[in-house]
């Protein structure tokens, strides 16, 4: 298949020839992905029906969460049919062989009787929203028989697990045992890999079996935090092995020596993370995706800023991988990787290490780059408070800039802890702004909202 890029000449060529384009969005370490290439996109007769009826269009969720996250119709990967606009008129994730030319002559149909609609932004308001409003969904959502949260597939929930450590150091019993449990169960479950080392992205049913087997470096990054603070917490020696099998697999896998970067992840594939150790070795680790993302190797230097609490070299470490990043990810802004996307996740995720590094270091060197960094969030920084998650783009669902939560939580962090720093009232100003103007969002989404009640306790 012949795959073109989302941009403003590939909408164009659909508009030239009036032809609905066929949205792929994929992922590297994605199983079915890689199935639905070798078994719907290398079937002939499939090429031949999209080529005279689609223009067919691909984007790698990793490297543009952006559209992702507009476009996305419940998991990798996205089969999504859109009109000349930009919007959706059919959608579906896998789409086996037999029955992708009944879907793609349905989407078809659909694109004929397309009408575009003017769409008005909604707008949740300013609700007045209480921090201590999201325990309650906290507690519901938690798993007390298989520890975690939610039912199936079962993710880690980085967020929740993070929110717990914050209301354990607080002195919650509620939380200590909820975050405890949680920790012990994952650790001593399918998810953890304790022959490769590392935590899979996701377990299949709620007990924690059945994993998918690819590994990210943004998961294995916040867990390393996560049972960093355990061991902090509960005095747990156990959690120290997690955490060692954990860095052999980020070290020996993701970690490049010369450019001094993680890569992003470690491809699924069952037929090796299921065979016995001894054989493992000779057949070979999954493939590596050795792109480097500004977001996730922010999220790594993080973890390693916090390791150096419980383990000599870290900091300095952090420091060389921090200056890495700087180097390959800025000029004249922050970008997702090197030749991509702006995006204001990375903006704000590399803002909390560098501040973390001018906090405990007081070189100027990293006041410099934290000044740096805020003045190029300015560029998403909205007029009623907080930041949008993009540039304003010129294409279907990209001409619609949103608030991100979890990122102007962040933001309201940094805002908070940079106030502090430089006695500063202009930056808690700012914190609150952040947080006033997503808290009604942050509500609407529930426990997935977590962050911002974690940051509205802390700013107050």
């Amino acid at each position: 298949m012949d795959w073109i890029g989302f941009t403003s000449a590939s909408f164009a060529k659909a508009k030239r020839e009036r032809k609905p384009v066929l949205l792929c969005i994929g992922a590297s370490w994605c199983h079915w992905c890689h199935t639905m290439d070798k078994l719907t996109y290398s079937d002939k007769k499939i090429v031949a029906f999209i080529k005279a009826n689609f223009v067919p269009i691909r984007i790698d969720t990793d490297e543009r969460p952006d559209i992702n996250e507009r476009y996305n119709v419940g998991g990798w990967p996205s089969t999504v049919i859109l009109a000349l606009d930009g919007e959706p008129v059919s959608g579906a994730t896998y789409v086996s062989a037999q029955h992708m030319i009944d879907f793609l002559t349905d989407a078809l149909a659909r694109f004929k009787k397309y009408v575009p609609i003017t769409h008005s932004p909604a707008s949740l308001g300013k609700i007045r929203v209480e921090p201590a409003e999201f325990w309650p969904l906290v507690e519901s959502f938690y798993d007390p028989v298989n520890g975690g949260f939610g039912l199936e597939p079962k993710f880690p929930h980085h967020d929740i697990l993070e929110y717990l450590i914050w209301q354990t150091s607080k002195g919650s019993s509620k939380a200590a045992k909820m975050l405890d449990h949680s920790l012990h169960a994952m650790m001593n479950s399918e998810f953890f890999d304790k022959e490769g080392g590392g935590f899979f992205r996701y377990a299949s049913l709620q007990n924690w079996t059945i994993p998918h087997f690819e590994k990210m470096l943004d998961d294995n990054a916040r867990l390393l935090v996560a049972y960093c603070y355990g061991y902090k917490l509960f005095g747990r020696k156990d959690y120290l092995v997690a955490l060692n099998k954990t860095l052999a697999f980020v070290f020996s896998l993701l970690f490049d020596q010369k450019e001094k970067l993680f890569y992003s992840s470690q491809d699924a594939d069952e037929g090796y993370c299921t065979t016995p150790f001894p054989r493992r070795l000779r057949a070979g680790p999954p493939s590596i995706d050795r792109r480097f993302f500004t977001d996730s190797n922010a999220v790594m230097v993080l973890a390693l800023f916090e390791l150096a609490q419980i383990g000599p070299g870290y900091h300095s470490f952090g420091l060389e991988v921090l200056e890495s990043l700087w180097n390959h990810s800025t000029k004249n802004g922050v970008f997702h990787s090197k030749g991509g996307v702006q995006l204001f996740r990375d903006s704000v995720f590399l803002l909390a290490p560098v501040v973390f590094a001018y906090e405990s270091t007081k070189e100027a060197k990293w006041k410099k780059r934290a000044h740096q960094l805020l003045g190029w969030m300015k560029r998403f920084e909205a007029k009623d408070g907080g930041y949008f998650d993009t540039l304003q783009g010129d294409i279907g669902h990209l001409k619609e800039q949103k608030k991100p939560v979890v990122e102007n939580s962040v933001a309201a962090l940094l805002f908070h802890k940079l106030a502090k720093i430089e006695n500063n009232p202009l930056f808690e100003k700012k914190a609150k702004e952040c947080l006033a103007s997503t808290g009604a969002l942050a509500w609407s989404q529930g426990v997935y909202g977590i962050m911002w009640a974690l940051a509205s306790l802390e700013v107050k």
